[in-house]
């Protein structure tokens, strides 16, 4: 009798949202990749990466649907290269794993309100960096995504070890808020502005999702204070909101 292979057999367990989302990503990134060329050079015509990326040209022109297909573009190239391929499935491992993790834990809901929800802001952070910077080159990738992900796993599981190297146990917060302050402090140390704006967006929306919406507090304890009063305003605003339109 035939096994079933591992990767399949824990594909197949991933819920709908979540294959669906790697699915189209990896269609949508391999075909901008593999037409770049085609499409610039032969026909003359913007290339998916161009339509599909999030650009000042594309909102200007009412494309505004890039606000979300960034999420599914990997960043313009001359076409596939080791790097853009190991970066793709790099991301698509960490939908997987997060996502999944997300989906079972608090529903299908919160995984579109922190991944889909995420990349709106995300990408309106990135639409006014471009603008202000007056920088023609447009923005693409999940990488601010999956830092939000990230960011609600640690809120999910404080006490998680991940081990750094193969060989060194680090806590998840310690790692992942590490590796996001690394990226903000190499980001703007060398003007990569609009990487430091982004992640700087990921960073906050990643943060005040699970605090506001599963009233939960985060790993770190001087924290608290602050999130605690977030929590209490919210459900004022809401116990406001509610009672305004009850009153209607």
């Amino acid at each position: 009798m035939r096994q079933p292979h591992p990767f399949r057999s824990a594909l197949s367990r991933a819920p709908k949202i979540i294959k669906g989302t790697l699915l189209t990503t990896l269609i949508v990134s391999f075909f901008s990749l593999v037409s770049n060329a085609l499409f610039t050079k032969v026909f003359n015509l913007p290339s998916p990466q161009h339509l599909f990326s999030l650009s000042t040209w594309g909102v200007h022109k009412f494309f505004i649907w890039q606000f979300i297909s960034y999420l599914f573009i990997q960043p313009i190239s001359e076409g596939i290269s080791l790097g853009s391929i190991l970066r793709l499935f790099f991301d698509l491992y960490l939908l997987y794993m997060i996502g999944t993790a997300i989906v079972q834990t608090r529903g299908k809901k919160h995984f579109l309100g922190l991944y889909f929800g995420g990349a709106l802001f995300v990408g309106i952070i990135a639409y006014f960096s471009l603008l202000l910077s007056g920088s023609p080159l447009p923005f693409a990738g999940a990488s601010p995504a999956i830092y939000i992900l990230l960011i609600a796993f640690v809120f999910l599981t404080p006490h998680a070890r991940i081990m750094l190297f193969l060989m060194i146990p680090v806590q998840a917060k310690w790692l992942v808020f590490g590796l996001i302050g690394v990226n903000l402090f190499l980001d703007f140390s060398n003007g990569h502005f609009l990487s430091f704006f982004t992640t700087g967006a990921a960073l906050i929306y990643g943060y005040l999702y699970p605090i506001l919406s599963w009233d939960i507090l985060s790993p770190f304890y001087r924290l608290h204070p602050f999130e605690k009063k977030a929590i209490y305003w919210k459900r004022r605003l809401f116990n406001q909101f509610s009672l305004t339109l009850r009153e209607k």
